[in-house]
């Protein structure tokens, strides 16, 4: 029986991949939890920051793709540098797959108000393809595929402090596509982000923060996707995200003292030959902490 979901599991999957084209695995509340995306955004928050997020799709379905990112670092204000570290974990079916590195990134003042940063990270990626419990009998899913690959990223970014940021970002280059290490018997993608953000104020106790991702992984198409919150007294946020592929999701945030806590419900109102096969709702919840004293950050 269990041979048997798991195999049903696989096809629904890979079909409504197909039907979604393979859009890559990101995160809607990028304008909020920005490091583990590129950790130059790090030095947005000079003091320090530790952040976590959740990202259960197709939400209900045994299999479905969940993923995890995890992010922690510490400031150096007197040299205007960041160090910490990003973790990442996503699932799906019998495919797991788990990355850790850690990274360091130095701002430069290249006005009286704008700053470029830079960072770089190191790491290693580990896939755990358990795909003989799909069907041992089939010889496409006889073996099982452990693999560790090592990983190499950078970020660049471009700021003026609680105004805006551009950034560009690598942040797994695999050594095993480069040729290094010898043959791999699975093909990690790269991926490539381009983030951008701004924070208006609209009056005294009103803000607005527009922001915008685009993502692209080898063999999969371009994922470009906008999102606003608007803000009250910077302590909660309400507004929406828009995707590409054709999502869009309702999303929250509160901001108490140094702690942020994010939500966003997504799905795709016109997918209906997947809304017939499975739930296409996806669901999000980010919980940051900000060190330092003062006002919550929103940018």
């Amino acid at each position: 029986m269990r041979k048997v979901t798991l195999s049903t599991v696989a096809v629904v999957l890979m079909a409504a991949a197909a039907a979604n084209a393979q859009q890559p695995l990101t995160h809607t509340q990028h304008g909020q939890l920005r490091t583990v995306l590129n950790s130059a955004a790090s030095l947005l928050a000079g003091d320090g920051e530790v952040s976590v997020i959740g990202r259960r799709q197709w939400a209900g379905m045994d299999g479905a793709p969940t993923v995890f990112w995890g992010s922690g670092h510490i400031g150096f204000k007197n040299i205007g540098a960041t160090t910490g570290v990003s973790v990442r974990h996503e699932s799906l079916a019998v495919e797991k797959l788990s990355e850790a590195s850690a990274f360091f990134a130095k701002s430069v003042r290249i006005s009286q108000t704008e700053y470029l940063g830079v960072s770089l990270n190191a790491g290693i990626t580990y896939l755990d393809g358990r795909f003989s419990q799909l069907d041992p009998q089939d010889p496409a899913f006889r073996d099982d595929v452990m693999e560790t690959d090592a990983l190499v990223g950078f970020g660049v970014m471009l700021y003026r402090p609680d105004r805006y940021y551009v950034g560009l970002s690598l942040p797994r280059l695999m050594l095993g596509n480069l040729g290094v290490g010898g043959d791999r018997r699975y093909n990690f993608r790269n991926s490539y982000h381009l983030t951008a953000g701004a924070l208006f104020a609209l009056g005294t106790d009103f803000h607005v923060r527009p922001s915008i991702l685009v993502t692209y992984s080898e063999s999969l198409r371009p994922q470009a996707e906008a999102s606003a919150l608007f803000f009250i007294k910077r302590v909660f946020g309400i507004g929406g995200n828009v995707r590409s592929y054709g999502e869009i999701a309702g999303m929250a945030q509160f901001n108490f003292g140094g702690f942020g806590l994010g939500y966003s419900y997504q799905f795709n109102p016109g997918n209906e030959v997947l809304s017939r096969r499975i739930s296409n709702a996806t669901q999000e919840i980010g919980l940051s902490y900000r060190f330092g004293s003062g006002v919550p950050g929103l940018l």
